[in-house]
């Protein structure tokens, strides 16, 4: 779970620099917000948290901050206590911004609340109907939770909105499987694998789910692919000059 909430705060971080329309900054802040994501960015977390705490302090009602702050507290492993402090002074500020709502997901996932994170991403994605990353947590926790069809809801408007993402139709055959629809489940695969023919996920995936929809032969094919070492693409020989 760590390493699924690590690449979700990782993907939340690409919206960080939308400008705020409710507070914007001071132009006589000496640290700016794109200063404190490029130290993030060059590996230096502790100097970026010590970046943003510097605009918290300068600029207490300013939301873009202290949302950049709780995200950054989450990925190092933080205090929750004061992540969530951000995020509710944040969310005072700018109530309806989609993005607090997602963090504030990704916190109770932290603590192990998955119906409090699906209400917040579902909050996130009222917001911002589009919103990828809370949309596909909304399909992963309801999975969980044992909600197929609002997982698959989820799902499926990810699959329409981004066909070329191969871990959203992973996990939505995976729910398809579980509503006894193997067919549908199985073009959800083969679209994977169309998609990355040689990925060792998809292919084992795909495996898998023959040998449990008893195609063994399929199966063995499948993973016989799997273990074929890479063609080696021969060198185009030039004429001879001779």
């Amino acid at each position: 779970m760590r390493w699924v909430l690590l690449v979700a705060l990782l993907a939340g971080a690409t919206d960080a620099a939308e400008p705020s329309a409710l507070t914007p900054p001071s132009s006589r802040t000496a640290v700016t917000l794109p200063d404190a994501l490029a130290l993030e960015a060059a590996g230096d977390d502790a100097g970026a948290l010590a970046a943003l705490e510097s605009l918290v302090r300068a600029q207490p009602a300013w939301e873009l901050p202290r949302l950049e702050m709780a995200r950054l507290l989450l990925k190092t492993g933080g205090a929750l206590e004061q992540a969530e402090a951000h995020l509710a002074a944040a969310l005072q500020q700018a109530p309806h911004n989609p993005r607090a709502w997602y963090l504030r997901g990704l916190l109770w996932e932290e603590r192990g609340d998955r119906r409090q994170a699906v209400q917040a991403y579902e909050r996130a994605v009222q917001l911002r109907a589009s919103y990828e990353e809370a949309r596909f947590r909304l399909g992963t926790l309801w999975l969980d939770l044992g909600d197929l069809l609002k997982s698959e809801l989820h799902l499926r408007y990810l699959a329409r909105l981004k066909p070329e993402w191969v871990q959203v139709r992973l996990q939505l055959a995976e729910v398809l499987e579980k509503q006894e629809r193997p067919l549908d489940a199985e073009k959800e695969l083969l679209a994977a694998r169309g998609l990355q023919p040689t990925s060792a996920l998809v292919l084992r995936r795909l495996a898998d789910f023959y040998a449990r929809t008893g195609r063994p032969r399929l199966a063995e094919k499948v993973r016989a692919s799997l273990e074929a070492p890479p063609k080696r693409r021969m060198r185009e020989l030039k004429p001879s000059r001779r």
